[in-house]
């Protein structure tokens, strides 16, 4: 049964309830989105008990709701709490299990695409370079379906080599969803780690870190989410608590000092974790996961879906723009920008969208360099709405884009 859809009402709410709705059209809530009410409750209570009482005194009276953000977090993808990990950043977090992973006397072999987030490339190539890898499979997207490009690829591998494959869940060239259906099983056939890079899913899709069998799952709050900035989650499976060593930085919170010249890692997550932390990022974080869960997840994807394709035939229609992006997929457009371009005009353009009043975001090789240097492509305009969009912005958009050179496009 489909789930049904947000009604004009409902929107309505859901836009009153985010204060920074309507200032700006807002087409970058795949770089970092607008929270809702309920988010900045939270952190302003915690920040009001600590401005009275001091940090330890709050989280003394905070001592329930920290403990219930695993949990919120967890509901949200369907994992367990003991499994949830908080850190500052998806990078940070995916870095900190890559580097787990490293953690061994086997050499390790590593499987991911193209596709693949620039953060988890530097730390992949560094790897790599300090001869901690012992090869690099970087898998084409050529049409194949994964879990068949993955298994050619673990046959590749050396028998006495641990193998790591790291897929993310959307491709940043076109936000597309990458079809996952058999890699978990493909990877645990080889006694291999399964990671995913959930950035651009989690917030805008339902998610079920069981069923689709990874790891370790990462995502920030800040995107889809719509939590704070500074927030983001590690999910381990138990094959993962079990098989990864520890991160290179560890203190009282992540292991134990047993004897006076003895210490360890904790056995389970609390290892990626330091006793240091922003206590009101976590519950911003745990906010935003609890207003998503209860909005429903399901509803998001259908009115994004929705949404999405009405903007695309839009900007193709009035602007004469055509997108990247498939024609189904998440709220996720993208426009490729002249490969003849000079380097500092998408810059440009993001500063002339801004003074127009438009959000948008500009996707450069840094963070997705294979993806575009296999398309000949240099620079790539990316506009993300989302549920709470509304016609005002768009537009505001539409009216923006129309005075955008021709020659700006590829």
């Amino acid at each position: 049964m489909p789930p049904s859809p947000f009604t004009a009402a409902e929107l309505a709410r859901l836009r009153a309830d985010t204060p920074a709705h309507g200032r700006y059209a807002h087409f970058a809530h795949g770089s970092a989105s607008l929270p809702p009410r309920p988010v900045y409750e939270i952190i302003d209570a915690w920040y009001a008990a600590e401005r009275m009482h001091g940090m330890q005194r709050a989280a003394e009276a905070f001592e329930e709701e920290l403990a219930a953000a695993r949990a919120a977090v967890a509901a949200l993808i369907h994992a367990r709490a003991e499994h949830i990990v908080f850190s500052d950043a998806a990078s940070r977090a995916w870095a900190l299990a890559f580097a787990a992973a490293c953690d061994g006397n086997e050499p390790l072999e590593v499987i991911c695409c193209e596709h693949e987030w620039g953060a988890n490339v530097i730390n992949l190539l560094r790897a790599r370079a300090q001869g901690r890898l012992a090869n690099l499979h970087v898998l084409a997207d050529d049409g194949a379906p994964w879990a068949e490009k993955i298994r050619d690829a673990l046959r590749q591998t050396q028998a006495r080599t641990r193998v790591l494959v790291c897929l993310p869940a959307v491709a940043m060239i076109d936000g597309r969803l990458l079809d996952l259906q058999g890699v978990a099983d493909a990877a645990h056939a080889r006694d291999a780690l399964f990671f995913l890079d959930a950035s651009h899913a989690v917030g805008q899709f339902p998610i079920d870190m069981a069923r689709i069998g990874c790891d370790a799952l990462v995502f920030p709050a800040r995107k889809w989410l719509r939590g704070p900035k500074g927030a983001a989650v590690l999910a381990l499976s138990e094959r993962a608590l079990a098989a990864l060593g520890a991160p290179p930085s560890l203190d009282i919170g992540s292991a134990q000092w047993d004897a006076s010249e003895a210490a360890a890692a904790h056995a389970d997550a609390r290892r990626f974790e330091l006793y240091e932390h922003a206590p009101a990022l976590r519950l911003g974080a745990a906010a935003a996961a609890t207003y998503a869960t209860r909005l429903g997840l399901e509803r998001i994807a259908a009115h994004n879906r929705t949404q999405r394709a009405a903007l695309r035939q839009r900007l193709r229609d009035e602007c004469g723009l055509v997108t990247l992006s498939h024609a189904e997929g998440p709220a996720f457009l993208t426009y490729a920008l002249s490969p003849t371009l000079p380097a500092e005009r998408g810059p440009a353009l993001i500063a002339e969208l801004a003074a127009a009043g438009i959000n948008a975001s500009l996707i450069t090789p840094q963070y997705t360099r294979w993806a575009l240097e296999a398309r000949g492509l240099t620079a790539l305009l990316r506009l993300t709405p989302h549920y709470i969009t509304g016609e005002e912005e768009v537009e505001r958009l539409v009216a923006a884009l129309r005075e955008v050179e021709r020659d700006a496009w590829k």
